[in-house]
């Protein structure tokens, strides 16, 4: 029942949209890794505005080649500082971290020559000793390369400085201590709206969108406490990575040691547009999303304070330039009037590089610009609450159709109105990113449409394989059942299900086919199978009556019916033949009146009855039986009787063969019955062009008596019983075995030897000499003696024993008698020859 239900498309579609529902609230959807490089894909395209008044001042590999290896002396980095103040920078955001005071020793010798000439106990000449101290002071001046970068700070217009926020420092790092620099530099956690109010949280709930809050820092790495003290503003550097590495958003606020420290674009944009720190407004929206305020500046963050960042290669590019070349005077500073300008290492391996985009490799100064230019740009990337509806909305959308429609067309059909939904779902995401900035996440509905649509088809093709798995299996299994193999009909239908109404019939019929065949065990077996899966005609009421039987034979026992009745309700069959009736027994089995019901023929059976053998020596009289069927199944000659078919049953194996009405020569082998002789020579030529076509098949009879020859009511004759004949093949041995009717063997076949045809000629000659006389030529008180007198005696003459028998005749019998098989006839071709010649001299 579980799985039926769990196999229902409108069921399947639900569990599905529940999962994606999840993943999406979640946030460990298995399609995050292609949504984001389909997000790379088409952020590249958006780019950032050209009017955007961003500079970058790299230290590229130019400027280590000519300045010397890193670091360099911190007036280096003054001396841009003075040139983009004196050219009226906007403001300058240096991406390089001076956490310690600068120690030269240079300095430390000349401000302790300074001290000991300022000591009162020094007793040189005071001009010259003055004169030597000015020098030390300009020496100490050049020297301090730390006051030298804090003047030029504190020149710089909006200068902003950088630090870092770690999110897990070791234990045995001591934290900088805040005070003054962290506090005027951060914001109060106060300033941040509360998490949401009641129905906010429900609505974030309903559209999974969540509050997550900015993320944790335990401890400020920040510029040693002169220097930052003279920057207009700190802001971090901390960029945080993807899963896959990537960069791909900025993180605004960053909450550590009880307050909100901004990133260091934000500081930037802020100072850039005369706006403050404090004056940074931030509320929620009605989902419970971010905006952050300040002047000019309104930004939409997610839940996590963090806003979209793209790299655009091309833009970064136009704006960057050698530090080298505008120390130089290759690059006339003016260019940097009114700009923001971010200085920082881009030379490798100098310089910290993160992954953006599809393939890009940006540093860590580039990174920064293009967050700042997502920051000011109007144009920017963003992703508002009500995106996160839409994408719920479309998921709902595709389940519907998916759920209502796709079960209810074809596969090709489907699968088209799907792709066009789908291309129109991407064709809008995109139209959004690229039209408006808008970012919408695709994959979540495509994962539901493109999986819901393969598990509905493989639905639809498992009921489909099952239902040929099962039409398969009953369309073999009736062919079994016809065929009369129920072991295998019964092996198929049971891997049928039985709650199926078509399967318990099935196995209905099969059940009364193994009555039929007296098999009532497996019948009853099938009759307990139907009824496990409920009740079902008289299948009750047949199993009391089998619980009841006490396996009576109404027939079995030698010389009774050997056939069971199953009440009298099913008729016995052998295979796909009707038993009509029995017409005789032989010496291994019973032969029967049949019906083949497919073409409505009457047929005679001739059984092989397993119980009447040996249990040792069955399979060799099986072989026997069934090598019957081969050899005569091949021969197809109007003398030789037709045989149909082959089969066995678990108690008996059969033949069915031609149905001949008439009777066998032992009436007319007996005096007083006897044929004139013309008839008898006609007999013998029918039987004659029987075994030559017999013999060039291949084929000996090696039983040839009047018993096996049947003359028909038409007068046409036919040889019957080739139960020991064999396929003439030289690569198996003949001898050593002695088969046949002991009264009609030849000699070699008494001696075992290996046989030929001319082995039936010479029983053929018996039969005739005994059609002619009426007696037997080899006689004998045993079968000991008769066969003896085969292989030794001479048969008496037929003229004592037979009157008016013609001389052609004798000569005929006498040579077909002849012990050397090598005197007689060599084919049955020459025995009707010389027949034909004898019935023409008559």
């Amino acid at each position: 029942m579980l799985k039926r239900i769990l196999t229902t498309p409108l069921i399947q579609i639900v569990l599905l949209t529940l999962l994606v529902l999840i993943a999406m609230v979640a946030s460990f959807a298995p399609w995050t890794a292609v949504e984001n490089r389909n997000f790379d894909f088409w952020a590249g395209r958006v780019g950032h505005p050209e009017d955007l008044p961003i500079a970058i001042v790299a230290i590229d590999d130019r400027s280590i080649e000519q300045f010397g290896g890193w670091p360099w002396p911190r007036s280096r980095i003054a001396e841009l500082l003075n040139l983009l103040s004196e050219n009226n920078a906007a403001a300058v955001g240096l991406c390089l971290l001076y956490t310690q005071p600068d120690r030269g020793e240079g300095l430390a010798v000349v401000q302790e020559m300074r001290r000991q000439l300022a000591d009162p106990q020094w007793n040189g000449d005071r001009s010259t000793t003055a004169r030597f101290d000015e020098l030390l002071a300009t020496l100490e001046t050049r020297l301090d390369q730390d006051a030298i970068l804090i003047e030029a700070v504190r020149r710089t217009r909006n200068a902003v400085l950088p630090l870092y926020v770690s999110m897990d420092a070791p234990a045995d790092v001591e934290s900088v201590d805040p005070s003054g620099l962290v506090i005027v530099n951060s914001l109060n956690p106060r300033v941040l709206p509360a998490v949401a109010s009641g129905r906010q949280q429900e609505a974030l709930r309903a559209i999974g969108a969540g509050f997550q809050g900015p993320p944790m820092g335990n401890r400020v790495i920040a510029p040693f406490a002169n220097l930052a003290g003279k920057a207009g503003a700190l802001g971090y550097l901390n960029l945080n990575e993807d899963d896959d590495g990537r960069i791909r958003h900025l993180p605004l606020l960053i909450a550590c040691q009880g307050r909100l420290l901004p990133a260091f674009a934000l500081q930037l944009a802020l100072k850039s547009s005369g706006a403050r720190l404090k004056d940074l407004a931030v509320g929620l929206d009605l989902f419970g999303q971010p905006h952050l305020n300040a002047g000019k500046i309104d930004l939409v963050a997610d839940d996590a304070y963090r806003i979209p960042v793209i790299h655009d290669e091309d833009w970064t590019r136009q704006r960057r330039f050698s530090f080298s070349e505008i120390v130089n005077g290759e690059i006339d500073p003016v260019v940097f009037k009114d700009r923001i300008v971010l200085i920082g290492i881009t030379a490798q391996p100098l310089a910290r590089v993160f992954r953006m985009g599809l393939n890009d490799r940006s540093p860590e100064v580039e990174v920064m610009a293009d967050a700042l230019a997502d920051i000011l740009s109007p144009e920017r990337i963003s992703r508002p609450s009500w995106t996160r509806i839409l994408e719920i909305g479309v998921v709902l959308y595709f389940a519907t159709f998916l759920a209502l429609v796709i079960p209810r067309v074809s596969l090709r059909l489907g699968a088209g109105i799907l792709l066009i939904f789908l291309a129109t779902w991407y064709a809008a995401a995109v139209g959004l990113l690229l039209g408006y900035g808008y970012k919408v996440e695709v994959m979540a509905p495509a994962t539901l449409a493109v999986v819901g649509f393969l598990v509905l088809q493989l639905t639809v093709a498992s009921r489909r394989m099952q239902a040929a798995q099962l039409e398969a299996l009953t369309t073999q299994g009736l062919s079994y059942q016809g065929q009369g193999m129920l072991d295998m009909a019964h092996e198929k239908f049971m891997q049928c299900p039985v709650k199926d109404r078509s399967v318990k019939h099935l196995l209905y019929n099969l059940a009364l086919d193994f009555e039929r065949k007296r098999m009532f065990n497996k019948a009853l077996d099938i009759y307990r199978h139907i009824r496990s899966a409920g009740t079902y005609r008289d299948v009750n009421k047949r199993i009391k009556r089998f619980a009841e039987l006490d396996n009576t034979l109404v027939g079995g026992a030698r010389g009774e019916k050997p056939l069971m009745m199953a009440g009298g309700d099913a008729k016995p069959t052998f295979g796909r033949y009707e038993i009509l009736q029995e017409l005789g027994r032989g010496g291994m089995g019973t032969v029967y009146l049949g019906r083949d019901p497919k073409i409505n023929r009457e047929v005679a059976i001739k059984t092989l009855e397993y119980a009447e053998v040996e249990p040792a020596e069955l399979p060799d009289v099986k072989n026997r039986f069934f090598r019957e069927a081969e050899a005569a199944g091949n021969l197809s000659h109007p003398n030789i009787v037709s045989i149909y078919d082959v089969g066995e049953e678990h108690d008996m194996a059969y033949i069915a063969m031609e149905l001949l009405k008439g009777d066998n020569l032992t009436w007319v082998c007996i005096k007083g019955h006897l044929l004139p002789v013309p008839e008898v020579l006609a007999v013998m030529a029918d039987v004659t062009a029987a075994l030559d076509y017999a013999h060039t098949q291949g084929v000996i009879h090696r039983d040839i008596k009047p018993a096996n020859i049947m003359r028909l009511e038409d007068g046409r004759v036919k040889v019957t019983d080739f139960s020991i004949a064999h396929v003439m093949d030289a690569s198996q041995t003949r001898t050593g075995v002695v088969l046949g009717t002991p009264n009609y063997m030849s000699p070699e076949q008494v001696d075992g030897k290996r046989l030929d045809g001319r082995s039936d000629l010479f029983s053929l000659g018996i039969v005739f000499y005994e059609m002619l006389s009426g007696t037997k030529p080899f006689k004998g008180d045993s079968m000991s003696a008769v066969l003896y007198a085969i292989a030794n005696s001479r048969p008496k003459p037929l003229t004592k024993v037979a009157e008016d028998i013609p001389p052609c005749v004798r000569t005929l019998v006498n040579k077909l008698l002849a012990k050397d098989r090598r005197k007689r006839y060599d084919s049955a071709a020459d025995v009707a020859k010389a027949i034909d010649d004898c019935l023409k001299r008559l």
